[in-house]
């Protein structure tokens, strides 16, 4: 926090400008000395020269902030200059030869968190914005970094803090004050219920961010590929009439109106001696494990074979929909005629009512993901053990505690939550969550 850090904060190759930020208490002695401004407004652009050993470095744009009105908290200068790749670093060159070091991954960020200017929970939300693949996730990221699920914690631990000041006073004041014990057991069940939906539903929608996890699963030459390949509109698979073609797990990822999927291609499952087919086949029906949703690719121009049966046996109590595939060639259709949906990977007819039907199958993933606000596997893990420790609170109380006993645990509940927005925090967890940012952010 005392070192002045600087790094160019826009991505490497060439283009029209270029931003590189300096941070710390030398940021703005180092770049007066380079413009050979004197007096300076905070918050203004100045249009100026670099000048290293007499010499023009470029023509810039220049603005000062000010401790405590920057990103960071500190004095922070950012340098707009033309983005060619020799350029950028040049500036960037002479900025570190001035006094200034090279920035770590999030070191802008981790040092705003660390001035209070941002929680760790709207840190994440700031990775996850620059990452954000799809509408729906950068939607909901942008609502974290406003402070939508910053609040939600906020009022958890409010309520929470009325409680344990209500267990304290009777344990401090056991002759003057009487506890209202149903009012605490009620508050207490309250908060419980609040959070366990809470977890409920982050389970469902948490990888609303990372995506979506889609399985094309079918027997040999039934067209998975060829949907594959309609899917990401590019040739990812290999497509042949070869049965068994596929024999591992080729992934992409698509966006379908907002909503990010990962989409998997597995190879045909078929009972087979050919070892090689078996442990594509293995594979499979480990991708079916992971899915959230399944897409069963039957072909109209068979019909329903042993093989599908086969198939269906292991599919049938996972998410799934039945789509009969190859509708130019003929129409054996037998079986799942009002629940399946009708294409043909080859020409795309069908298309988009397969898309409706997949957004439609995972609409609760989409309405948990909304409503939780829960992005990363770090909240949810805090969340779980917050409702351990309430739960177990509960439990003592069942069991006929004392007061102080029941207290233990919601002082624990309430450590979580200063966890899961950075009022407590450790060196190694800030390592962990901005190791992940780019340099310069």
């Amino acid at each position: 926090m005392q070192d002045t850090i600087a790094a160019i904060s826009t991505p490497k190759g060439t283009g029209a400008i270029a931003v590189i930020r300096i941070d710390g208490e030398k940021s703005h002695e180092i770049a007066k000395k380079l413009t050979k401004l004197d007096k300076i407004e905070y918050r203004r652009v100045y249009y100026t020269t670099l000048w290293y050993n007499n010499e023009i470095l470029d023509d810039v744009n220049i603005v000062f902030y000010k401790t405590p009105n920057s990103y960071t908290g500190n004095d922070l200068v950012e340098i707009y200059c033309h983005g060619g790749i020799l350029i950028t670093h040049k500036v960037l060159d002479v900025i570190l030869n001035s006094g200034a070091r090279l920035a770590e991954r999030g070191e802008f960020t981790k040092r705003a968190f660390l001035n209070g200017k941002l929680s760790l929970i709207q840190a994440e939300a700031i990775y996850q914005i620059i990452e954000a693949k799809s509408e729906l996730s950068l939607k909901i990221s942008l609502e974290n970094l406003k402070g939508r699920l910053g609040e939600e914690i906020k009022s958890y631990r409010e309520k929470l803090m009325r409680i344990l000041a209500e267990i304290e006073v009777s344990i401090d004041y056991p002759d003057d004050i009487d506890s209202d014990i149903d009012m605490i057991l009620k508050g207490l069940n309250e908060i419980y219920e609040t959070i366990k939906e809470k977890v409920e539903k982050s389970k469902k929608g948490l990888h609303l961010s990372s995506g979506i996890i889609l399985t094309i699963v079918g027997k040999p030459n039934s067209g998975k590929s060829t949907l594959l390949n309609r899917l990401l509109y590019e040739d990812r698979a290999i497509v042949t009439d070869v049965p068994g073609t596929t024999r591992d797990v080729i992934k992409g990822e698509i966006d379908i109106k907002g909503v990010h999927f990962i989409i998997a291609d597995t190879a045909g499952i078929r009972k087979t001696d050919d070892m090689i087919e078996k442990i594509g086949i293995e594979r499979s029906l480990k991708e079916i494990k992971k899915s959230d949703l399944i897409l069963f690719v039957l072909d109209a121009s068979t019909g329903f074979t042993n093989e599908d049966e086969y198939i269906y046996e292991k599919i049938k109590d996972y998410n799934f929909i039945p789509v009969w595939n190859k509708c130019d060639l003929g129409k054996k259709i037998e079986r799942f005629q009002k629940e399946s949906v009708q294409i043909s990977a080859l020409s795309g007819e069908g298309l988009r009512n397969l898309e409706d039907k997949i957004l439609d199958k995972v609409k609760n993933i989409i309405e948990n993901g909304e409503s939780s606000h829960v992005t990363t596997q770090r909240q949810l893990e805090i969340l779980e053990r917050v409702k351990m420790y309430i739960k177990s609170a509960l439990d003592n109380f069942d069991f006929g505690y004392e007061l102080d006993i029941i207290s233990i645990d919601i002082r624990k509940a309430l450590e979580e939550l200063d966890l899961l927005s950075g009022k407590k925090f450790s060196e190694d967890l800030l390592d962990t969550i901005f190791s992940n940012f780019c340099v310069g952010k």
